[in-house]
């Protein structure tokens, strides 16, 4: 430290000897590495506040679409469509649609593709909220665990309103009982079929088993049977 402290007052007394413009080509000549670094890291810190003070506050909603080719991701219309109506600030919560991921469960339960490791990860981390698929390659999901199952106490309201529209089906795992359980929602005549024509048959929603925003994901199928009732 009292070697740095020497060097500095060493340079500071070069420098006072010297016309500014001769000053200003030394410290150039000799500090420009140091000071571009300085430059690179205050911009770094300028740019890490920033997205910090900027971040949404609260994650609201991720849907997976998944083994859809239609364009229903984050910044698509029915995004864009359901934070408006909704009436969702997205600077202020997190609306995520997510319509790149693509596995079957029942071809091999999935193992060795890389896009149920990512919906798992997102299932296991509490960030799904839900996941359509085409009703059997639902149920087949269902039967993993990694769906919630809709007799749960937190689905009340859910089972009020759509229990005739359950899809049903029976976990590998017995733990998670030998009974068929609830783990989807048939919305094959929502505006995602009829208007966005997101599968070629059916359609059927799941909630993911650890979501913590079951109001959310009620507060969507609300949304799309509602807005659908303008379609007919």
């Amino acid at each position: 430290m009292k070697r740095i402290l020497n060097r500095i007052s060493a340079e500071t007394e070069k420098l006072r000897g010297m016309p500014f413009r001769k000053a200003a080509e030394y410290i150039w000549d000799y500090y420009k590495l140091w000071l571009a670094g300085g430059v690179c890291f205050l911009a770094l810190f300028v740019y890490l506040a920033a997205h910090i003070l900027s971040a949404p506050k609260e994650q609201r909603l991720f849907i997976a679409f998944a083994n859809t080719m239609a364009e229903v991701g984050t910044g698509s219309a029915l995004w864009q469509d359901y934070v408006d109506r909704a009436g969702f600030d997205p600077e202020e919560q997190t609306i995520e649609f997510n319509d790149a991921l693509y596995f079957d469960y029942s071809i091999n339960q999935g193992r060795g593709n890389q896009y149920y490791a990512m919906f798992v990860t997102f299932v296991e981390a509490g960030t799904l909220d839900a996941v359509t698929l085409p009703p059997e390659s639902l149920t087949a999901l269902g039967r993993s665990g990694r769906l919630l199952d809709l007799n749960r106490e937190e689905c009340a309201s859910i089972r009020e309103k759509y229990a005739d529209r359950f899809l049903y089906t029976v976990p590998y795992d017995e733990a998670y009982g030998t009974k068929p359980v609830p783990v989807g929602i048939d919305i094959s005549d929502s505006i995602l079929m009829t208007r966005h024509q997101i599968y070629a048959g059916g359609c059927g929603l799941g909630i993911g088993a650890y979501s913590q925003r079951i109001d959310a994901v009620e507060q969507f199928l609300d949304y799309i049977f509602e807005e659908g009732k303008g379609d007919a």
